[in-house]
């Protein structure tokens, strides 16, 4: 397994990708996703030493309207065919629920949000089959917002989409709160597992006994992590939550991945959301504690 970065937060906004690439090599890591929006983001990151990782793909394919699904298709088609081209394995792909306003943030029923996956993500994943590049969906909870969040959503999008080119990008830490088996979850479609994510998420049992799973933003603790969040639950570096980072390492080699592991920094307590030197020290950090499970 690679080590590599997820352009979150400051990562993403407040720091050069250049000087990010250059830091990320000297500093343990190999691997990177790229931005978008620079057109020599690849030739940057490679240069620099790393592999390439992801690539978001730029609109939403589970929509409502024909008109704007077909436009977004196009554009999702574009970006698999850059991926194509200058071989970046994988493409991000957004799985917000089909919207209802009258429904939220749950949006239309699952058998809307699936018949419209289906149009939107059929005609990609055919493309992205013949290109040899993987369309990825990390299980991100978005408050409810999501779709492709759980065990159940899985099976059943991968029975509307049956495509190989479909698959996740696993990440534990959105599991543990959701009160899901992520060794469990990993296991079982391991097959589908083509990315993974190194995050971690600690559990305030205090908070929850105060607050309840329904306190305000889902349970997440604010920003501040002063002593009157309500919150009883937040994300923290590999290694300062609840995940076992052996047991999900190694379940990871179980199921027969040997890609590329990336952290996603957004832990509050490293400065992620604002400030540059302490988020870097928090991937130096999360560098050190992974290595002993990957070496």
């Amino acid at each position: 397994m690679k080590l590599g970065i997820v352009l979150a937060g400051v990562l993403r906004s407040k720091i050069d990708f250049a000087e990010l690439c250059a830091w990320a090599a000297q500093n343990g890591y190999g691997a990177i996703d790229v931005p978008a929006d620079r057109e020599d983001a690849v030739e940057v990151a490679r240069k620099a030493g790393l592999e390439v990782a992801a690539i978001a793909a730029g609109a939403s394919l589970i929509v409502a309207d024909d008109a704007e699904r077909e436009r977004n298709v196009a554009t999702v088609i574009a970006r698999v065919d850059q991926a194509g081209r200058e071989k970046i394995p994988f493409v991000q792909l957004g799985h917000a629920r089909v919207a209802d306003p009258n429904v939220v943030p749950w949006g239309a029923p699952d058998e809307e949000t699936l018949r419209c996956a289906k149009l939107g993500l059929a005609p990609v994943c055919a493309q992205a089959e013949k290109l040899g590049v993987k369309l990825v969906m990390e299980n991100y909870a978005a408050a409810g917002r999501n779709f492709a969040t759980t065990p159940a959503n899985w099976r059943a999008l991968f029975e509307a989409v049956p495509s190989p080119a479909l698959g996740l990008c696993f990440d534990p830490s959105h599991l543990v709160f959701l009160g899901i088996d992520w060794l469990r979850a990993l296991r079982e479609f391991g097959s589908r597992v083509y990315y993974a994510h190194a995050k971690d998420t600690e559990l305030n049992p205090e908070a929850l006994y105060q607050h309840g799973i329904l306190a305000r933003d889902y349970g997440r603790m604010p920003s501040s992590l002063g002593p009157n969040a309500q919150g009883w639950w937040r994300f923290t570096l590999p290694g300062f939550g609840t995940v076992d980072w052996g047991r999900y390492t190694s379940a990871l080699r179980e199921v027969g991945f040997d890609g590329i592991l990336s952290v996603e920094h957004e832990d509050d307590a490293w400065g992620w959301r604002a400030d540059v030197p302490r988020t870097l020290e928090g991937l130096k950090v999360a560098e050190r504690y992974l290595r002993q499970y990957l070496d």
